[in-house]
């Protein structure tokens, strides 16, 4: 090979080193911020860093911040004695101060602490709380009111598309009324009360609104700062007991156990029956 056709292949292959070097340049910086790009060998951002950070203490999740859930475990009234064991799940992600979430499918755990039969035996008096979340492997000390109940079928209804979306679109668009009257124009769409009144916006799996004070059942409306807040399948004012024939909420629970009334001893409350659970701060 003449010397002219030896320094054209050594130029060739430091052209090719520089180049590839420059493309491993651009896709490390296209990792910056969490968003590094998916092939073999790429390096992932731990669960919990960046948009996503893991609760780590219960002071995190401030009173008045509301967690949409749904019962993993029945209660039969029948069965239902002091000890039992309680859990939930939360149903749709739960924004929190300083970037903190909690994220769906996340769990709520507590247990029947009192089961009080009425004077005529017909009605049953069940007190329980909810006083643990389990959020990515980390287990919290929490203090829960209950502001909202609702039966397994009013749940089901509310997640009910009111509206034709068409052939391969996804069900979250589609308009949906939530327990309570709001009306929830799809993900991204806004959610209207049954007043009219825009109160937040449609989200991935729920949708984030104002809490509204409802004086006739007894619930208050925003602790502190009004942020928007996640109440999945519910209303800004949902408040008290949806569906449910023969349950009372007799106290909601400000001190972190709460009460319900049951009018004959065979009612049981399904796996899948929706909640409102409401942090308190301890008395």
């Amino acid at each position: 090979m003449s010397t002219t056709g030896k320094c054209f292949g050594t130029f060739l292959k430091k052209s090719s080193a520089f180049w590839h070097s420059l493309v491993f340049v651009f896709v490390a910086s296209m990792g910056v911020g969490g968003h590094l790009l998916s092939f073999p060998g790429a390096v992932r951002m731990p669960e919990g860093h960046g948009a996503s950070a893991v609760v780590q203490n219960a002071s995190q999740i401030p009173a008045g911040y509301i967690l949409p859930a749904q019962l993993d475990t029945a209660i039969s009234v029948k069965e239902a004695h002091a000890g039992g064991a309680l859990e939930a799940r939360i149903m749709q992600e739960v924004p929190l101060p300083d970037r903190g979430k909690i994220k769906p499918n996340s769990r709520v755990k507590g247990s029947i602490l009192a089961v009080t039969k009425d004077k005529d035996g017909t009605g049953v008096q069940i007190t329980m709380h909810f006083n643990q979340l389990i959020d990515r492997g980390e287990t919290l000390p929490i203090a829960t009111s209950l502001r909202t109940l609702a039966s397994y079928q009013a749940v089901r209804e509310a997640l009910t598309p009111r509206t034709e979306t068409g052939a391969g679109s996804p069900a979250g668009w589609a308009t949906t009324v939530q327990i309570g009257g709001d009306v929830r124009y799809g993900d991204g769409g806004i959610v209207r009360s049954r007043y009219k009144e825009k109160v937040g916006k449609g989200v991935l799996g729920g949708v984030l609104v104002h809490v509204k004070p409802n004086p006739n059942g007894g619930c208050e409306g925003p602790v502190g700062d009004d942020h928007p807040q996640a109440l999945w399948v519910f209303s800004a004012d949902a408040c008290g007991v949806y569906d449910l024939r023969g349950v009372e909420m007799i106290h909601s629970g400000q001190s972190g156990e709460f009460t319900l009334h049951f009018e004959k001893s065979d009612i049981k409350l399904q796996s899948g029956t929706g909640m409102l659970l409401r942090v308190v701060s301890r008395p």
